[in-house]
């Protein structure tokens, strides 16, 4: 199992994603600011599959839509915990891509392990266990805030991403006021998930990367990363990893097999299916949604979720167009890196050729002996 990775080749407002620009073109282990050379041409090898089990002419029919965008850089695809397809169009195996708030979800699955290792009791404990919420303006109402609420995007923080350029990031998110009450509404905050850095350290004594490398990276074998820090030296809750595109691969299959890697379970079964399941539904398909198809979709603990007929699959979807895409039912992964000018029509277009086109093409996959 897994022996594919043994040879490896190796939002709210404009001023949003003018922030974003910045912090890219800023970062010092980031490379996107040297020009992009593209690879134009495609070597349509499928591996580990054949006519048998997939249309192959449709499914490469399906991938030169994507591969043909200005703004694709780079798309892999496991079927059955086997690399099938990989396709750099920018880049290489050892090029490390901004995933931006795929990080979201990493830092979902180090919940998880703390929940496994019983180093927070439950979802429902509220931040005031972790932070002194009297160095913070109204910190009655703050104080109410669950780890659950910043989970699944219901604290009522502000999605404020100026945090990154403060000395005192946290002070700044929580000085300011809360869009409502927690737990009443769902609103997307990255500075939400920046607070569960936060909450995180407090916990572990460490930082969520410190804590990531050990207990789910080394483990995949996942080394060629980086993972940016705000002023206080705190890993970035909302953004900051860059991964290589087979370990976004990776990560995704951690996903598909319920938590386990070879045979060990890195993370429980229990958070995976906690994490991957709706605590809020919404329509989507439109304004913020663009990365998903128009159904009715939801949002877990840091990760997305929608309907591809019968199965849900789940997302860890970033700004730009970053995709690590889900479906356990057929054993598939999707990894897709973009480039952070993409339109939002490109990003309508994964959404309609991944979702609509790409995953019908693959029956479930047969019981693993793994």
């Amino acid at each position: 199992m897994f022996k594919i990775f043994v040879k490896i080749n190796a939002i709210k407002n404009i001023s949003a994603i003018l922030i974003f620009s910045l912090l890219l073109l800023s970062c010092e282990d980031n490379d996107s600011s040297i020009k992009e050379i593209v690879n134009s041409d495609v070597e349509w090898q499928f591996t580990n599959v054949d006519d048998s089990v997939l249309d192959l002419e449709l499914l490469k029919s399906n991938l030169s839509e994507l591969i043909d965008s200005n703004y694709l850089r780079a798309i892999a695809i496991s079927y059955n915990d086997q690399l099938i397809f990989d396709h750099y169009k920018i880049g290489d195996a050892n090029k490390r891509y901004p995933v931006y708030s795929v990080t979201k979800s990493v830092l979902s699955a180090a919940f998880g392990k703390l929940f496994d290792q019983e180093l927070i009791e439950n979802e429902n404990m509220t931040i005031d266990a972790f932070l002194n919420m009297y160095d913070y303006n109204d910190p009655e109402i703050k104080s109410t805030i669950s780890v659950k609420h910043l989970l699944s995007m219901q604290s009522g923080i502000q999605d404020d991403v100026n945090y990154i350029r403060s000395d005192t990031p946290i002070k700044y998110i929580l000085d300011q006021n809360l869009l409502y009450a927690p737990g009443r509404f769902w609103n997307y905050s990255s500075a939400g998930t920046h607070i569960l850095s936060a909450v995180f350290q407090k916990i572990t004594n460490e930082n969520p990367e410190s804590f990531v490398k050990k207990h789910i990276f080394d483990p995949l074998e996942i080394t060629n990363y980086f993972w940016e820090v705000d002023a206080n030296g705190l890993s970035n809750g909302g953004w900051g990893l860059y991964l290589t595109l087979h370990d976004m691969i990776k990560f995704g299959m951690l996903f598909s097999n319920d938590g386990k890697w070879n045979s060990d379970q890195l993370i429980s079964q229990s958070w995976v299916n906690r994490s991957t399941s709706k605590m809020r539904a919404f329509r989507s398909g439109s304004g913020s949604w663009e990365y998903l198809p128009d159904n009715e979709a939801g949002y877990g603990y840091l990760w997305w979720i929608n309907t591809v007929g019968d199965n849900e699959v789940f997302s860890a979807l970033g700004y730009g167009g970053q995709y690590i895409v889900v479906d356990k039912t057929r054993k598939l992964v999707l990894a897709i890196t973009s480039k952070e000018s993409s339109s939002i029509r490109y990003r309508r277009k994964i959404s309609s050729i991944v979702f609509n086109d790409l995953i019908p093409i693959f029956p479930a996959a047969p019981p693993s002996n793994n």
